[in-house]
């Protein structure tokens, strides 16, 4: 009998089968189709190899601050397109040598749980003592008239396009939705975001919320909120999109609709109702140890529905492996770092203003007082601050150059429940972006 085997090699099924490996257990990895899921072949890797070609597209534009004087430049999507794929194809051939050099068993198929304790993949049956399903999550669509036409893509099919769009409409302004749209309009491309709620990005804090469509705005992204994409018919211009907002409706001619409309967990066909396994369509119901109703039985990752980010997949795999080596490890999984790799860069932690009540205090520092954001001509954005009242750090959000960075210093504070005070004592090199982590710390002491 196996001790694990894990359905799913995306970042929470590999990491969690390399942790477990790690440990002394002897694991089965199992994947459908490729290892690295969505976040590596479909989602967070190649997106972000398109967000750097955008970001450079985007310096080059203002080089002239520089006295570097560049009237004119080419881009060649085909170098874009397969510097993309080399950086995909040599991750995925890491997690290959990875799993090879610590002898991990990776079956490719699609799984199905026979009973708590036996696995079928192929034909063959696999006795565990423990699973771990991570089958991560899809694109959700939500129908529309014209919503099959060859124009219409999730945000998987949006990879495959051999040239640049030269109009857009992004439907959904989530993470996923801005970051494209930040990341086709510094490449040229008309774009057209629509987004159903009031404000862009509803999850991120109000305050950047603001700031950052007002700089999306200033590079030239139309934003319609209260909106709905309502259909998308053929006309002589290519096709013609038909919006409705609360100002009435608005005709678009577009090239290109990309659905980013959020995902949902995806279940991998497992037959979790018969196995008696609680779930409904936000997830596989699991308690802190990410164990599902069945004790042996885990589900980490997206397909939990608890949140869709890679790396908290990762860690949820860790909790999940500690708990079966009864090993418990202090992981708080109401601190996971979340980004936005839009221009500029957006990232959070903790307490967001508009959910907060009681006692508090907030403070922020703007980017174009640091020095080094003003030599690196990077001085839009800002970071703020929230405490509570025994001077602790609850929240951070930022919008500015390197925020991705950045907030990972926030988060060791946070973890360590460090006091404005106790930051005071520590010292930052001058000058560096990281100052105004400090600065907009001694504003709330």
């Amino acid at each position: 009998m196996r001790d694990l085997v894990i359905i799913g090699a995306g970042p929470g099924g590999y990491d969690a089968a390399i942790f477990a490996k790690e440990q002394g257990l002897d694991v089965v990895l199992i994947e459908q189709e490729e290892v690295g899921g969505t976040c590596l072949n479909w989602g967070c890797i190649p997106t972000k190899a398109l967000y750097h070609n955008a970001l450079e597209i985007d310096k080059m534009k203002h080089l002239s601050v520089f006295g570097i004087h560049v009237p004119s430049f080419d881009v060649d999507y085909g170098v874009i397109k397969e510097r993309k794929e080399t950086i995909v194809s040599a991750q995925v051939n890491n997690i290959h040598t990875s799993l090879k050099r610590l002898g991990i068993e990776l079956k490719f198929g699609t799984a199905s749980i026979v009973d708590p304790h036996t696995v079928m993949v192929n034909d063959e049956s696999i006795p565990t003592k423990h699973i771990i399903i991570a089958t991560g999550s899809s694109p959700r669509r939500f129908p529309f008239a014209g919503d099959s036409a060859p124009i219409v893509h999730d945000s998987k099919g949006i990879l495959t396009l051999s040239t640049f769009p030269k109009r857009m409409i992004v439907v959904g302004a989530g993470v996923i939705g801005v970051e494209m749209a930040s990341i086709f309009s510094a490449m040229g491309t008309e774009v057209t975001l629509v987004e159903f709620q009031s404000a862009i990005l509803p999850s991120i804090d109000m305050d950047i919320q603001k700031r950052a469509r007002n700089l999306y705005k200033r590079k030239g992204i139309t934003i319609h909120t209260d909106s709905v994409l309502k259909s998308i018919v053929k006309s002589t211009d290519g096709y013609m999109a038909t919006i409705e907002s609360r100002k009435g409706t608005l005709d678009i001619s577009t090239d290109f609709v990309l659905l980013a409309t959020g995902r949902q967990p995806h279940f991998g066909g497992l037959a979790l109702e018969d196995l008696g396994i609680s779930f409904d369509a936000g997830g596989i119901h699991v308690n802190d140890k990410k164990q599902t109703s069945i004790p042996n039985i885990y589900a980490i990752g997206d397909v939990n529905g608890e949140l869709m980010l890679a790396h908290k997949a990762t860690y949820d795999g860790y909790k999940a492996i500690s708990h079966i080596l009864g090993n418990e490890m202090d992981i708080r999984f109401d601190l996971v770092p979340s980004v936005v790799f839009s221009i500029p860069e957006i990232a959070s932690i903790g307490a967001v203003e508009q959910d907060l009540s009681g006692d508090y205090r907030t403070n922020k520092y703007l980017f174009k007082t640091n020095a080094k954001a003003e030599c690196m001509n990077e001085t839009d954005g800002f970071i703020k601050m929230i405490v509570d009242d025994n001077d602790h750090l609850i929240g951070c959000h930022i919008i500015g150059a390197h925020a991705s960075d950045l907030i990972h210093e926030v988060a060791g504070l946070m973890y360590k429940r460090i006091t404005t005070k106790d930051y005071r004592n520590i010292i930052h090199a001058h000058p560096t972006l990281s100052e105004v982590i400090g600065d907009c710390l001694k504003g709330l002491h």
